[in-house]
């Protein structure tokens, strides 16, 4: 498939640079789908029972010798995708009516959101139902800035996740450092990503230029664990449904931060050439249907990978 042109006296910014409008787009995308719903069926149904034929046993050692399980959380967000992992670690062990202690490192950069996440921590303790209690160390910066940091005698940790947080990562890098660096002698990496069936990846390697022909998925995630010959495994993942409708009415605010959100871009309309934008529209458009509402829809797609150190499967 050829990349479209775009002209360079003409474009617009990658979106991630600016960080409220980042996060004005991101919420568009999650008002018109399903995002959180299809993460969490995905950390039931695909991740789950991996974790419970290995970590189950990591859990399990943490809650006899009262030692905490210790959770990193790379590019956290406002924190759904982290409680509800949380949620389903804090439910493998036996209980015995004792709390489990955990502990989730949150590195997230976007100080917006990473303040959202922390005002939901102090109403947790109800949420985990006495399973767990869980403790919660902030680090705002960058993975990058985050990793370049890390001390040798700094704590292990026992999962380590990138939920949709990997994409404009070095994979390879980012991978090694945890694999290396963060997890202890046992753990697992967790990385979702969308599908490279989904419409969004299409969208990249049809547009591909400098702000998008980089955005990792976990194909590239499957490479490196082979190429360093981990223990993986890839977990088929679940569609979640997109309402498009509003990307095509120039005049809507909610329309035009989804399309930026869409198209990695920073104010697409307003910032790219006339003959660029329609291109983008009519991507979208034919990847679309109509549903019984008489919205355009469009189905996502996720896929996990695991990758396992230290213990059988």
């Amino acid at each position: 498939m050829g990349f479209v042109q775009v002209e360079n006296d003409k474009m617009a910014q990658p979106l991630f640079l600016y960080h409220e409008a980042y996060s004005r787009s991101f919420q568009c995308f999650l008002d018109s789908t399903y995002q959180q719903g299809a993460v969490l069926k995905c950390i039931e149904e695909h991740i789950v029972p991996v974790i419970k034929s290995g970590v189950c046993k990591i859990l399990e050692e943490h809650s006899f010798s009262k030692s905490p399980f210790r959770v990193l959380s790379v590019g956290s967000g406002e924190g759904g995708n982290d409680i509800n992992l949380l949620d389903a670690l804090s439910k493998i062990p036996p209980n015995d009516g004792v709390a489990m202690s955990m502990v989730n490192r949150v590195v997230e950069q976007n100080a917006g959101r990473l303040a959202a996440f922390r005002a939901k921590a102090p109403n947790l303790r109800d949420h985990f139902k006495e399973r767990a209690n869980v403790d919660f160390e902030w680090i705002p910066m960058t993975f990058q800035e985050y990793s370049s940091q890390k001390k040798a005698d700094d704590d292990k940790f026992d999962v380590v996740h990138f939920i949709h947080s990997i994409y404009y990562l070095g994979v390879e890098d980012a991978l090694v450092h945890c694999y290396e660096k963060e997890l202890g002698r046992q753990g697992m990496i967790i990385s979702i990503t969308e599908s490279g069936a989904s419409p969004i990846c299409k969208y990249a390697e049809k547009f591909g230029d400098r702000l998008i022909n980089s955005i990792s998925r976990n194909n590239n995630v499957v490479d490196v664990a082979r190429d360093k010959g981990w223990k993986y495994f890839v977990c088929s993942g679940d569609l979640k449904t997109l309402d498009i409708t509003s990307i095509f009415n120039s005049s809507s605010l909610e329309g035009n931060s989804l399309l930026d959100f869409l198209t990695y871009r920073m104010g697409v309309r307003q910032n790219e050439n006339s003959e660029t934008v329609e291109k983008m529209l009519k991507f979208w458009e034919e990847q679309s249907t109509i549903n019984e509402q008489g919205k355009r829809v469009v189905e996502l797609g996720d896929n996990a990978v695991i990758i396992v150190k230290g213990f059988e499967t």
